[in-house]
Protein backbone atom coordinates (compact mmCIF):
# COMPACT_ATOMS: atom_id res chain seq x y z
CA UNK A 1 0.00 0.00 0.00
CA UNK A 2 1.33 3.42 -0.96
CA UNK A 3 0.41 6.47 1.15
CA UNK A 4 -0.17 9.26 -1.36
CA UNK A 5 -0.45 12.02 1.23
CA UNK A 6 -2.86 13.67 3.65
CA UNK A 7 -5.48 16.13 2.45
CA UNK A 8 -7.73 18.54 4.34
CA UNK A 9 -10.94 19.53 2.59
CA UNK A 10 -13.19 22.33 3.83
CA UNK A 11 -16.64 23.48 2.81
CA UNK A 12 -17.58 27.03 3.78
CA UNK A 13 -21.37 27.09 3.59
CA UNK A 14 -23.76 29.87 4.54
CA UNK A 15 -23.86 29.12 8.26
CA UNK A 16 -21.70 25.99 8.64
CA UNK A 17 -18.11 25.02 8.08
CA UNK A 18 -17.22 21.38 7.42
CA UNK A 19 -13.85 19.60 7.49
CA UNK A 20 -12.57 16.28 6.24
CA UNK A 21 -9.06 14.99 6.88
CA UNK A 22 -8.15 12.05 4.67
CA UNK A 23 -5.21 9.97 3.56
CA UNK A 24 -5.02 8.49 0.09
CA UNK A 25 -3.86 4.88 -0.11
CA UNK A 26 -3.35 3.49 -3.60
CA UNK A 27 -6.05 5.77 -4.96
CA UNK A 28 -8.64 5.04 -2.26
CA UNK A 29 -9.49 7.43 0.55
CA UNK A 30 -9.02 6.66 4.22
CA UNK A 31 -11.09 9.19 6.18
CA UNK A 32 -9.36 10.05 9.46
CA UNK A 33 -11.44 12.97 10.79
CA UNK A 34 -14.78 14.65 10.06
CA UNK A 35 -15.95 17.87 11.72
CA UNK A 36 -18.85 20.30 11.41
CA UNK A 37 -19.16 23.65 13.20
CA UNK A 38 -21.48 26.63 13.26
CA UNK A 39 -20.08 29.85 11.82
CA UNK A 40 -20.09 32.93 14.08
CA UNK A 41 -22.30 34.63 11.48
CA UNK A 42 -23.55 33.90 7.98
CA UNK A 43 -20.85 33.84 5.31
CA UNK A 44 -22.54 35.80 2.55
CA UNK A 45 -22.41 39.18 0.84
CA UNK A 46 -23.41 40.92 4.08
CA UNK A 47 -20.20 39.82 5.83
CA UNK A 48 -17.68 39.23 3.04
CA UNK A 49 -15.17 42.07 3.14
CA UNK A 50 -15.83 42.96 6.79
CA UNK A 51 -12.34 43.13 8.36
CA UNK A 52 -13.82 42.74 11.82
CA UNK A 53 -15.01 39.22 10.98
CA UNK A 54 -11.66 37.85 9.76
CA UNK A 55 -10.39 36.85 13.19
CA UNK A 56 -13.73 35.31 14.17
CA UNK A 57 -13.81 33.12 11.05
CA UNK A 58 -10.17 32.08 11.51
CA UNK A 59 -10.78 31.23 15.18
CA UNK A 60 -13.68 29.01 14.13
CA UNK A 61 -11.37 27.18 11.73
CA UNK A 62 -8.71 26.64 14.39
CA UNK A 63 -11.17 25.45 17.01
CA UNK A 64 -12.75 22.94 14.62
CA UNK A 65 -9.51 21.33 13.47
CA UNK A 66 -7.75 20.94 16.82
CA UNK A 67 -7.84 17.16 16.39
CA UNK A 68 -6.02 17.23 13.05
CA UNK A 69 -2.34 16.35 12.81
CA UNK A 70 -0.56 19.74 13.27
CA UNK A 71 1.99 18.76 10.62
CA UNK A 72 -0.72 18.90 7.96
CA UNK A 73 -1.40 22.50 7.04
CA UNK A 74 -2.52 22.65 3.41
CA UNK A 75 -6.30 22.97 3.00
CA UNK A 76 -8.56 22.95 -0.05
CA UNK A 77 -11.72 25.04 0.26
CA UNK A 78 -15.03 25.10 -1.60
CA UNK A 79 -17.50 27.97 -1.39
CA UNK A 80 -21.20 28.44 -2.07
CA UNK A 81 -22.07 28.58 -5.79
CA UNK A 82 -24.31 31.57 -5.10
CA UNK A 83 -21.25 33.73 -4.38
CA UNK A 84 -20.09 33.65 -8.02
CA UNK A 85 -21.34 34.38 -11.53
CA UNK A 86 -21.95 31.19 -13.48
CA UNK A 87 -23.15 30.48 -17.00
CA UNK A 88 -23.54 27.33 -19.10
CA UNK A 89 -23.75 27.08 -22.88
CA UNK A 90 -23.57 24.44 -25.60
CA UNK A 91 -20.67 24.36 -28.09
CA UNK A 92 -20.00 22.45 -31.29
CA UNK A 93 -17.92 19.33 -30.73
CA UNK A 94 -15.17 20.59 -32.99
CA UNK A 95 -14.91 24.03 -31.35
CA UNK A 96 -11.30 24.86 -30.45
CA UNK A 97 -10.39 25.77 -26.87
CA UNK A 98 -9.14 29.17 -28.02
CA UNK A 99 -12.55 29.89 -29.54
CA UNK A 100 -14.27 28.72 -26.36
CA UNK A 101 -12.18 31.13 -24.30
CA UNK A 102 -12.97 33.94 -26.72
CA UNK A 103 -16.69 33.20 -26.44
CA UNK A 104 -16.45 33.20 -22.64
CA UNK A 105 -14.90 36.67 -22.76
CA UNK A 106 -17.77 37.85 -24.95
CA UNK A 107 -20.28 36.41 -22.47
CA UNK A 108 -18.48 38.15 -19.61
CA UNK A 109 -18.85 41.50 -21.36
CA UNK A 110 -22.62 41.01 -21.25
CA UNK A 111 -22.74 39.78 -17.63
CA UNK A 112 -20.22 41.73 -15.56
CA UNK A 113 -21.21 44.98 -13.90
CA UNK A 114 -17.64 45.69 -12.74
CA UNK A 115 -14.33 45.75 -14.66
CA UNK A 116 -13.15 42.38 -16.00
CA UNK A 117 -9.83 42.61 -14.14
CA UNK A 118 -11.68 42.45 -10.81
CA UNK A 119 -12.61 38.80 -11.50
CA UNK A 120 -10.89 35.44 -11.71
CA UNK A 121 -12.50 33.25 -14.36
CA UNK A 122 -12.35 29.49 -14.86
CA UNK A 123 -14.28 27.04 -16.99
CA UNK A 124 -14.98 23.35 -17.51
CA UNK A 125 -15.63 21.67 -20.86
CA UNK A 126 -17.81 18.54 -20.73
CA UNK A 127 -17.44 16.26 -23.76
CA UNK A 128 -20.65 14.29 -24.27
CA UNK A 129 -20.91 10.92 -25.96
CA UNK A 130 -24.01 11.85 -27.94
CA UNK A 131 -25.28 14.48 -30.35
CA UNK A 132 -23.23 17.21 -31.99
CA UNK A 133 -22.82 19.54 -29.00
CA UNK A 134 -20.75 19.57 -25.84
CA UNK A 135 -21.16 21.77 -22.75
CA UNK A 136 -19.07 24.59 -21.30
CA UNK A 137 -19.69 26.16 -17.90
CA UNK A 138 -17.67 29.15 -16.71
CA UNK A 139 -17.44 30.82 -13.32
CA UNK A 140 -16.37 34.36 -12.49
CA UNK A 141 -15.43 35.09 -8.88
CA UNK A 142 -14.43 38.47 -7.53
CA UNK A 143 -10.76 38.73 -6.63
CA UNK A 144 -11.86 40.61 -3.51
CA UNK A 145 -13.60 37.45 -2.26
CA UNK A 146 -10.47 35.35 -2.83
CA UNK A 147 -8.38 37.97 -1.05
CA UNK A 148 -10.81 37.93 1.91
CA UNK A 149 -10.55 34.15 2.17
CA UNK A 150 -6.75 34.38 2.05
CA UNK A 151 -6.80 36.87 4.91
CA UNK A 152 -8.95 34.52 7.01
CA UNK A 153 -6.55 31.62 6.49
CA UNK A 154 -3.47 33.75 7.13
CA UNK A 155 -4.71 34.12 10.70
CA UNK A 156 -5.49 30.41 11.08
CA UNK A 157 -3.17 27.42 11.49
CA UNK A 158 -4.08 26.17 7.99
CA UNK A 159 -2.74 27.39 4.67
CA UNK A 160 -5.20 27.92 1.82
CA UNK A 161 -4.02 25.71 -1.04
CA UNK A 162 -6.91 26.17 -3.49
CA UNK A 163 -10.49 27.40 -3.81
CA UNK A 164 -13.25 25.65 -5.75
CA UNK A 165 -17.02 25.83 -6.09
CA UNK A 166 -19.24 23.48 -4.06
CA UNK A 167 -21.02 22.58 -7.31
CA UNK A 168 -17.95 20.98 -8.88
CA UNK A 169 -16.77 19.46 -5.59
CA UNK A 170 -20.15 17.72 -5.23
CA UNK A 171 -19.91 16.31 -8.75
CA UNK A 172 -16.47 14.82 -8.01
CA UNK A 173 -17.74 13.28 -4.80
CA UNK A 174 -20.85 11.83 -6.45
CA UNK A 175 -18.75 10.18 -9.14
CA UNK A 176 -16.46 8.76 -6.45
CA UNK A 177 -19.15 7.55 -4.06
CA UNK A 178 -21.76 6.44 -6.61
CA UNK A 179 -19.72 5.81 -9.72
CA UNK A 180 -21.62 2.61 -10.39
CA UNK A 181 -24.94 4.40 -10.89
CA UNK A 182 -24.20 7.75 -12.54
CA UNK A 183 -24.49 6.47 -16.11
CA UNK A 184 -27.17 8.20 -18.15
CA UNK A 185 -28.75 11.36 -16.78
CA UNK A 186 -28.69 12.16 -13.05
CA UNK A 187 -30.36 15.05 -11.24
CA UNK A 188 -28.46 15.98 -8.08
CA UNK A 189 -30.61 17.99 -5.65
CA UNK A 190 -28.67 19.66 -2.80
CA UNK A 191 -30.70 21.18 0.02
CA UNK A 192 -28.87 23.86 1.97
CA UNK A 193 -29.78 26.89 4.08
CA UNK A 194 -28.97 29.25 1.21
CA UNK A 195 -31.20 27.44 -1.28
CA UNK A 196 -31.63 24.27 -3.31
CA UNK A 197 -29.02 23.43 -5.94
CA UNK A 198 -30.21 21.44 -8.97
CA UNK A 199 -27.48 19.90 -11.13
CA UNK A 200 -27.94 17.71 -14.18
CA UNK A 201 -25.17 15.26 -15.08
CA UNK A 202 -24.79 12.94 -18.05
CA UNK A 203 -22.53 9.93 -17.48
CA UNK A 204 -21.14 11.80 -14.47
CA UNK A 205 -20.24 14.96 -16.41
CA UNK A 206 -21.75 18.39 -15.76
CA UNK A 207 -24.53 19.40 -18.14
CA UNK A 208 -26.63 22.16 -16.56
CA UNK A 209 -27.51 23.62 -13.16
CA UNK A 210 -29.67 26.17 -11.43
CA UNK A 211 -30.68 27.13 -7.92
CA UNK A 212 -33.98 27.62 -6.17
CA UNK A 213 -33.81 30.36 -3.51
CA UNK A 214 -34.26 29.62 0.16
CA UNK A 215 -37.52 31.59 0.14
CA UNK A 216 -40.47 29.93 -1.63
CA UNK A 217 -43.87 31.65 -1.58
CA UNK A 218 -42.45 34.25 0.82
CA UNK A 219 -41.43 31.59 3.36
CA UNK A 220 -38.15 29.87 4.17
CA UNK A 221 -38.48 26.54 2.40
CA UNK A 222 -37.23 24.66 5.48
CA UNK A 223 -40.44 25.69 7.27
CA UNK A 224 -42.79 24.47 4.52
CA UNK A 225 -44.46 21.06 4.24
CA UNK A 226 -42.42 18.82 1.97
CA UNK A 227 -45.16 18.78 -0.69
CA UNK A 228 -44.88 22.57 -1.06
CA UNK A 229 -41.15 22.20 -1.71
CA UNK A 230 -41.48 19.25 -4.10
CA UNK A 231 -43.82 21.05 -6.54
CA UNK A 232 -41.56 24.02 -7.39
CA UNK A 233 -38.64 21.58 -7.53
CA UNK A 234 -40.53 19.53 -10.10
CA UNK A 235 -41.25 22.64 -12.17
CA UNK A 236 -37.61 23.78 -12.13
CA UNK A 237 -36.30 20.32 -12.91
CA UNK A 238 -38.69 19.95 -15.84
CA UNK A 239 -37.47 23.30 -17.18
CA UNK A 240 -33.85 22.16 -17.04
CA UNK A 241 -34.71 18.81 -18.61
CA UNK A 242 -36.50 20.56 -21.48
CA UNK A 243 -33.41 22.72 -21.99
CA UNK A 244 -31.05 19.75 -22.37
CA UNK A 245 -33.56 17.97 -24.58
CA UNK A 246 -33.73 20.96 -26.95
CA UNK A 247 -30.01 21.79 -26.94
CA UNK A 248 -28.26 18.46 -26.35
CA UNK A 249 -30.73 15.77 -27.34
CA UNK A 250 -30.76 14.25 -23.84
CA UNK A 251 -34.24 12.78 -23.47
CA UNK A 252 -34.42 10.63 -20.33
CA UNK A 253 -33.90 11.27 -16.62
CA UNK A 254 -32.46 8.09 -15.12
CA UNK A 255 -32.29 8.95 -11.41
CA UNK A 256 -32.54 11.66 -8.76
CA UNK A 257 -29.99 11.91 -5.93
CA UNK A 258 -30.78 13.91 -2.77
CA UNK A 259 -28.08 15.47 -0.61
CA UNK A 260 -27.57 18.33 1.83
CA UNK A 261 -28.88 19.59 5.13
CA UNK A 262 -32.63 19.71 4.67
CA UNK A 263 -33.74 16.40 3.18
CA UNK A 264 -36.05 13.82 4.71
CA UNK A 265 -38.06 10.76 3.76
CA UNK A 266 -41.26 12.79 3.40
CA UNK A 267 -39.66 14.90 0.68
CA UNK A 268 -38.37 11.77 -1.04
CA UNK A 269 -41.90 10.35 -0.96
CA UNK A 270 -43.41 13.52 -2.44
CA UNK A 271 -40.82 13.58 -5.22
CA UNK A 272 -41.44 9.91 -5.86
CA UNK A 273 -45.11 10.70 -6.55
CA UNK A 274 -44.09 13.47 -8.96
CA UNK A 275 -41.45 11.34 -10.73
CA UNK A 276 -42.98 7.83 -10.48
CA UNK A 277 -40.69 6.27 -13.10
CA UNK A 278 -37.43 7.74 -11.79
CA UNK A 279 -35.46 6.03 -8.97
CA UNK A 280 -34.67 8.42 -6.10
CA UNK A 281 -31.82 7.80 -3.65
CA UNK A 282 -30.04 9.65 -0.87
CA UNK A 283 -26.36 10.42 -1.50
CA UNK A 284 -23.92 8.47 0.65
CA UNK A 285 -20.67 10.48 0.32
CA UNK A 286 -18.56 8.04 2.36
CA UNK A 287 -19.90 5.00 0.53
CA UNK A 288 -16.57 4.15 -1.11
CA UNK A 289 -14.07 5.18 1.55
CA UNK A 290 -12.13 3.51 4.33
CA UNK A 291 -12.62 5.07 7.76
CA UNK A 292 -10.37 5.32 10.79
CA UNK A 293 -12.41 7.64 12.98
CA UNK A 294 -12.81 8.51 16.63
CA UNK A 295 -16.26 8.30 18.19
CA UNK A 296 -17.08 11.96 17.58
CA UNK A 297 -16.21 11.87 13.87
CA UNK A 298 -18.21 8.68 13.41
CA UNK A 299 -21.17 10.34 15.12
CA UNK A 300 -20.93 13.27 12.69
CA UNK A 301 -21.02 10.89 9.70
CA UNK A 302 -23.89 8.87 11.17
CA UNK A 303 -25.94 12.02 11.81
CA UNK A 304 -24.92 14.43 9.06
CA UNK A 305 -23.14 12.28 6.47
CA UNK A 306 -25.11 13.42 3.40
CA UNK A 307 -24.24 17.05 4.24
CA UNK A 308 -20.59 16.34 3.37
CA UNK A 309 -20.84 15.72 -0.37
CA UNK A 310 -19.10 18.96 -1.38
CA UNK A 311 -16.57 18.70 1.42
CA UNK A 312 -15.61 15.19 0.33
CA UNK A 313 -15.02 16.49 -3.18
CA UNK A 314 -12.22 18.70 -1.85
CA UNK A 315 -10.08 15.72 -0.78
CA UNK A 316 -10.43 13.88 -4.08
Amino acid sequence: MVNEGVRIGIELARNKIRFIEAESWNGRLNITSVQQSDLPTQFDFTTIGDPGMISRFSETIDQACTGFDPQHRQARLCIDRRLVIKKTFAVDKDMAEADIRQHIEWELEQLLTAPRDEFNVGYEHTVLNLGRNDVVVFVAVRKALIHYLQEIFKKSRLELESVDLDLFASIRALRYAHGDVVHGTTALLEFNRSGIGITLLHDGGYVLSDELPAVINEKDYTTLPSAEVAVPLQAELHKLLQNIKDNLGILTLNRIVLAGECTDKALMSDLDHLFPRVPIIFAEPFNNSYRQLNIESQRVIDTYGQNFLSCLGMVL
